[in-house]
């Protein structure tokens, strides 16, 4: 009896030696490495403003921008003058995009002599693309008499977003 369990005791141990043996023999690692580089770039900017149109005896200033803002500063001389700036924006990025939010707001204390008026813009913006759109600033030519508060305000917002894919 002591025999048998030996034999069964060394055969199970041949038995599970043998399995580790052609598991190896029949088993693969696989190693799998990967690095990932993000190459895309977002860059749409405000590129330029400039007047393009100033009535004689009106003055357009020197208006600025840098990438994220436009600033200007307009002298109307007689009801009926207009100034013209033409704002450009472009997107130097490799993302395109896509124009989310534009919104324009006159100072609420302004006065009515005083009229912003903006046109449209370009609703997207791919890569390498640029739009350019205007504000107009206008004396109003209907104006009675000279007003005491001779100033308004024009405060905007414009945002471009990713543009979502199709």
């Amino acid at each position: 009896m002591h025999n048998n369990k030996m034999i069964i005791i060394i055969a199970f141990l041949a038995t599970i030696f043998l399995m580790a043996i052609g598991y190896s023999t029949f088993a693969t690692d696989f190693i799998i490495n990967g690095t990932t580089e993000i190459t895309g770039n977002w860059d749409v900017r405000i590129t330029n403003i400039k007047a393009t149109q100033v009535p004689e005896g009106c003055d357009a200033g020197s208006p600025t921008f840098t990438k994220d803002s436009a600033n200007f500063s307009a002298k109307l001389n007689k009801p009926g003058d207009e100034i013209i700036y033409e704002v450009t924006i472009e997107n130097l990025g490799s993302i395109d995009a896509e124009l989310q939010t534009i919104i324009f707001t006159e100072e609420i204390d302004g006065i009515e002599e005083i009229n912003y008026t903006t046109s449209e813009l370009k609703k997207d913006l791919n890569a390498g693309d640029k739009t350019t759109f205007n504000i107009m600033v206008t004396y109003v030519k209907e104006t009675e008499s000279i007003p005491d508060v001779k100033t308004k305000t024009l405060m905007g917002i414009i945002q471009y977003v990713q543009k979502e894919e199709a």
